[in-house]
């Protein structure tokens, strides 16, 4: 079971209190069209979420994996590893520019995992010798 989705109604029984999880996400299908990325650990993602107003709520997350890339020089595998703190709020209303538009009346933070794994993969990555 996925902990890390929630619906407007689920989320709304919180009201006040935080919403605390804690789950691992296997992104291996993600990865298979992406040539640079030759591997990926299980990803442990943690954090709290609060009920700021209405339809609109604010999650802090830390995310931990280990990527696999391939050193721009030697091509040989080198591991990389992540551990990112990230807050993202979510929003009913479009016209709210910082946060993330609320659809079907869902959140689902494992889309929002993803892309932040993406955003915090180097461009290239030499192996240095220690």
């Amino acid at each position: 079971m996925n902990i890390m989705k929630w619906s407007l109604q689920q989320l709304h029984k919180y009201n006040g209190k935080p919403i605390v999880f804690s789950e691992t996400y296997n992104f291996e299908e993600e990865i298979k069209n992406i040539d640079d990325i030759l591997g990926i650990s299980v990803v442990e993602v943690s954090g709290e979420g609060w009920h700021l107003y209405d339809d609109e709520f604010r999650f802090d997350l830390r995310i931990r994996a280990t990527l696999v890339l391939e050193d721009a020089r030697t091509l040989l595998p080198v591991d990389f590893s992540l551990d990112l703190e990230v807050t993202e709020t979510f929003s009913t209303d479009p016209e709210h520019r910082d946060a993330r538009l609320i659809e079907k009346n869902t959140v689902d933070l494992r889309p929002v995992v993803w892309e932040n794994i993406l955003l915090e993969k180097p461009m290239r990555i030499v192996q240095t010798d220690s």
